[in-house]
């Protein structure tokens, strides 16, 4: 008895592996005999991503018991050899079920779907199509992502209907969007406009909208002029239907127009400056009218429209507090455009009103002014110190800040102001020199390091690039939209495009460390479109 024991003992220790590192080993055990031996074969070879395993473990997709593992394990192992083992692995005549073999099928329906997609190659495209219609869910979402990954281009009208279809849940409707933009195909733009205004369950596509529409490049340009001046009957026709108010239409088509950054969108984006919604509602009509205001202002920023300086201006209004978001929105635009004549009448505006717009204007006339404005933004924030304790504290709580004495109140509000000195000190000192503005992109003063960003990139100076990259991980928000701001003027200075290549990896690189965090997906939006921007370069 002792004897049987011992063999057996001995006999299990054969099977172990010799050398657990070696894929070899794992390799080795791929035929055992015993299933479970095999899908453990099957993880050890994904965990040492051994490429080399691929073939035998594309054999096991014909093994019931160890498909979905062996499917899990080409997404990393798996190349252009693999796809005609996995498209044969598919499953097209399973459906919906909670029974045990049903969700197996499934689940190894989706995996399949998954490794196609991360091998990407365009010959999975009618498997993958077919996925993409199952009653499974799960299913569904991985086949319709993969197809984006693939880049099968005939899978675009599938992808439209799932955008349009209101029973698309919004997950998927997610996914759908985001394939569209990767594929590249005008005859997406429909469902990609449709997307830009639509909500399901309370969820918006904006983000995957006009990110798509972005990719789609030039294409897009006259769609969206279209849609922005009522001359798309059709378009007016789903709007209509689907009750999607004109001036989301407007202000969305804006957005996209600013990313894509055709001179064509400037008379289209000056006339909407002028925009008033015909809501009945006055606080509708006024909160409809701003909105629109505010991204067509924003849009023509980023086009940098000289033309547009003028009309901009006359938005940066402090009376009703109302206004302070389409302030906020022209101010920074004019930041953009960068007509320095516009500093002195910011400050002018910046004097009284609503406190949030008086700031906003201030900060770009320290972002636009020299050291000639030093005198009067001081002067401002001397003012602000005399003013009653109750008014003070009154505008610190609207700027949501804390004073431990109140009798400081009025002081911690003229420093708002006062803080604004430095970039126009800075202005003074730097006076258009690269090497002095580079220094400044290390000072201690967000505000500082922001002008010194705008101030790079307005006066093209290509060393700069590695600096502004650096500058684009800054903590601070407003120094890392100067940054990637700064970057994009440099696009077309030849001398710079060396240094801006160079850039891909490092930017992509803190766009993945970075994603999920809500408190940076603003302004990494801007990223990733200068991401995109460099990779055409």
């Amino acid at each position: 008895m002792h004897r049987i024991v011992l063999v057996v003992f001995l006999g299990s220790l054969g099977c172990k592996p010799s050398d657990p590192k070696d894929p070899a080993t794992w390799i080795a055990r791929l035929s055992n005999s015993d299933a479970h031996q095999r899908v453990e074969a099957v993880q050890q070879l994904r965990k040492l991503k051994a490429k080399q395993a691929a073939s035998q473990v594309a054999l096991l997709l014909e093994d019931q018991q160890v498909k979905e593992e062996a499917a899990l394990a080409l997404q990393d192992l798996g190349g252009p050899a693999e796809v005609p083992a996995l498209i044969e692995a598919v499953d097209t005549t399973v459906g919906s079920g909670s029974d045990q073999a049903t969700r197996l099928a499934n689940r190894t329906n989706a995996r399949v779907a998954e490794a196609l997609g991360d091998i990407g190659d365009v010959r999975a495209g009618p498997a993958l199509l077919r996925l993409s219609r199952s009653q499974d869910g799960l299913v569904r979402l991985s086949a319709v992502q993969a197809l984006g990954n693939i880049g099968f281009k005939d899978a675009a009208p599938e992808l439209a209907h799932i955008v349009d279809d209101e029973l698309s849940p919004p997950i998927l409707i997610k996914k759908a969007v985001v394939s569209l933009g990767k594929l590249g195909v005008a005859g997406a733009i429909p469902a990609l406009l449709h997307g830009l205004v639509l909500e399901r369950s309370g969820v918006s596509f904006l983000p995957e909208s006009s990110y798509a529409l972005f990719l789609l490049g030039a294409p897009a340009v006259e769609p969206l002029l279209k849609v922005a001046q009522d001359e798309d009957a059709a378009y007016l026709a789903w709007a209509k239907e689907n009750n999607r108010a004109a001036a989301g239409t407007y202000a969305k088509a804006a957005l996209v127009l600013g990313d894509l950054g055709d001179a064509r969108a400037v008379p289209v984006l000056l006339a909407k400056l002028k925009y008033t919604d015909p809501d009945p509602n006055p606080g509708t009509a006024k909160l409809l009218t701003n909105l629109v205001r505010e991204f067509a202002a924003n849009a023509l920023g980023r086009l940098r429209a000289q033309e547009a300086a003028a009309p901009i201006l006359a938005l940066v209004q402090t009376k009703d507090p109302q206004d302070e978001g389409l302030a906020s929105f022209a101010s920074e635009a004019l930041v953009w455009i960068g007509d320095t004549s516009q500093a002195k009448e910011l400050l002018k505006r910046a004097q009284a009103g609503a406190l949030r717009s008086r700031l906003s204007a201030a900060q770009a006339a320290s972002m636009l002014g020299d050291g000639s404005l030093s005198k009067d933004l001081a002067a401002l924030a001397a003012h602000e110190e005399k003013g009653s304790k109750q008014s003070c504290l009154k505008a610190l709580t609207e700027l949501q800040l804390q004073v431990e004495n109140e009798n400081d109140a009025c002081a911690l509000l003229a420093t708002q102001f006062a803080e604004l000195l430095k970039p126009l000190l800075a202005a003074g000192r730097c006076a258009g020199t690269a090497a002095c503005w580079m220094q400044q992109l290390e000072d201690k003063e967000p505000l500082v390091r922001a002008r010194a960003a705008y101030e790079l990139g307005r006066e093209t100076f290509g060393s700069a690039v590695p600096a502004l990259v650096k500058a684009a991980a800054d903590p601070d928000l407003r120094v890392r939209t100067a940054a990637i701001r700064a970057l994009e003027w440099l696009l077309p200075q030849p001398e710079a495009k060396l240094l801006l290549k160079a850039a891909i990896a490092p930017l992509a690189a803190q766009l993945a460390a970075e994603q999920g965090k809500a408190e940076v997906s603003k302004v990494n939006e801007e990223l990733r479109r200068l991401q995109a921007r460099l990779s055409r370069l």
